[in-house]
């Protein structure tokens, strides 16, 4: 049987029998050769008046109504509320609670249930005054997109369209901050417009912000935050171990299972993709969102859009889709015997573009310099032809910064310059703490240092970089901050591509007895 795990020795029960109130196992002996282990988790909602939205010392409202009619919450009783507009046009109609004290490198899940109303659509966000952590949510579909700064989202569908989401992020700052519900007309659209007050928006109960990985039962608060233990007993001869809590199993095996930490790096694949930007990308709807510029020589019909022969410098738009600095990927497909001399250009940046100048599917990575994607036609010899056009953003939640030379592609991060450069992620590490890093080199050519950025300075830095999967154990002293991220340095000439990244916090295994 494994060693034993983390916990707390006891020779005795407590008075009466009662179970201490911790996050871990207590070991008790009730008799002679005979052990007990009880257990007993605690969660806290810290959201006061967590089913009534009407008090106005616990809740603020912008640009919203709540009022005292009450409608069927997801336990059936009558205790929901509604988000009403009273005020009309393009708005931020929203609701929220401050002065939520939250801890730096502590992890939080935010919960609450939400039910379409006008809108089919909520965003779930707190703030700790300097960083958001937010997911927006689909009230038709149960769909999530734009999470933003979140270890994990989850949604739970319950009766009467009614669904229980949650956000879950590891605090960047210890401070009081905010937890926010957003109505929304679509995801990503935090300003729908509204056209006539009083109209209900969203139907909302049952808010709540506590310590833990996951959206445990909801509690019922009032004018204070409340607690509820659950407690477990196990007297069986072996457990279930693993290097932070332990949970016993009503029918355990006969060895002790390690729980694996989550992975701290956010799109660690590098394959996180943003919702399709190109309205009518097939030209199944005619000329729908395509705007012929300069000429007007594109002529959209039977599914694709044509440029004639003899026409050379004609651009087409899908209008102002980008946003300058943000990274994206564009698949496109063309016919019509495509050459250097008859050719699709893309113009999203200032310089000359990136052509397609054969028939097929061609795939381009650009970084947005403004705000608008189009495309230039060159048909010299002959009638060429896109059949469809995709416009994807890289990265979409901003996992990671980019520095010079560095780019994602492919699903994959590459670093191709002449400068020294990082690519990090803030503030996802702890001080003092132990990690282990797994990483895989893809390629790796000519001169430079792969380096491991944002550890102690009183080891080396320096990454394994042929090609294979590695492991690094480090640790963090604050030395240089708790941000992680890889650096190149020395190079004049050097590549490399490195994918699925991940960082758990180190703990010694357990061995066999």
């Amino acid at each position: 049987m494994p060693r034993n795990g983390l916990g707390i020795p006891m020779v005795s029960s407590s008075v009466g029998g009662a179970i201490i109130n911790v996050n871990d196992v207590l070991w008790e002996s009730f008799g002679s050769n005979e052990i007990a282990i009880n257990y007993a988790e605690n969660y806290t909602n810290i959201i006061l008046h967590s089913q009534d939205a009407t008090d106005a010392e616990a809740w603020t409202k912008t640009n919203t109504a709540i009022d005292s009619t009450l409608y069927e919450a997801p336990d059936n009783s009558t205790t929901a509320n509604a988000i009403k507009s009273d005020s009309t046009g393009t708005k931020v109609y929203r609701i929220l609670q401050g002065t939520l004290s939250v801890t730096t490198g502590k992890t939080y899940t935010l919960s609450t249930h939400v039910k379409k109303g006008t809108l089919g659509f909520a965003r779930v966000q707190f703030n700790d005054g300097s960083v958001d952590y937010r997911a927006d949510f689909n009230l038709n579909t149960a769909a999530v997109t734009n999470a933003t700064n979140t270890i994990r989202t989850q949604v739970d569908s319950m009766d009467d369209d009614w669904y229980r989401c949650s956000v879950t992020f590891k605090a960047q700052n210890t401070a009081n901050g905010s937890s926010y519900v957003f109505a929304q007309s679509a995801a990503g659209s935090s300003t729908p417009s509204v056209a006539v007050s009083g109209v209900i928006l969203l139907y909302v109960w049952g808010w709540q912000l506590e310590e833990n990985i996951e959206a445990s039962p909801y509690i019922v608060t009032t004018t204070e935050a409340r607690t509820a233990t659950e407690t477990l007993n196990d007297l069986s001869s072996v457990w279930d171990f693993d290097s932070a809590d332990l949970m016993p199993q009503e029918t355990p095996s006969s060895e002790g299972v390690w729980e694996t930490s989550d992975n701290l790096v956010l799109n660690h694949d590098y394959e996180e993709l943003g919702s399709e930007l190109i309205t009518n990308g097939d030209f199944s709807s005619g000329s729908t969102g395509w705007e012929n510029a300069f000429g007007g020589q594109w002529v959209i019909s039977g599914g694709k859009a044509t440029l004639a022969v003899g026409v050379d410098g004609s651009y087409l738009s899908a209008g102002t889709i980008l946003t300058a600095g943000k990274n994206y990927k564009a698949v496109i497909t063309t016919s019509g015997g495509l050459d250097s001399n008859n050719k699709v250009t893309i113009y999203a940046t200032s310089n000359t573009g990136q052509k397609a100048e054969s028939d097929g599917t061609h795939t381009f990575y650009f970084t947005a310099d403004n705000t608008t994607f189009r495309f230039l036609g060159a048909a010299n010899d002959r009638p060429i032809s896109i059949d469809s056009v995709s416009v994807k953003q890289v990265d979409p939640n901003d996992r990671w910064v980019l520095g010079t030379g560095w780019s994602i592609e492919d699903g994959t991060l590459i670093y191709t310059g002449t400068s020294n450069s990082n690519t990090e992620q803030a503030g996802i590490l702890t001080t003092n703490t132990n990690y282990e890093l797994t990483y895989t080199v893809v390629t790796a050519s000519g001169d430079g240092t792969l380096k491991l950025f944002g550890e102690t300075t009183s080891t080396t830095n320096n990454l394994t970089q042929t090609v294979g999967t590695h492991t690094k154990i480090f640790f963090t002293d604050g030395a240089n901050g708790t941000d992680f991220g890889f650096r190149v340095t020395g190079n004049t000439s050097g590549s490399f591509v490195v994918d699925n990244v991940t960082i758990r916090e180190y703990a010694i295994q357990p061995q066999d007895v």
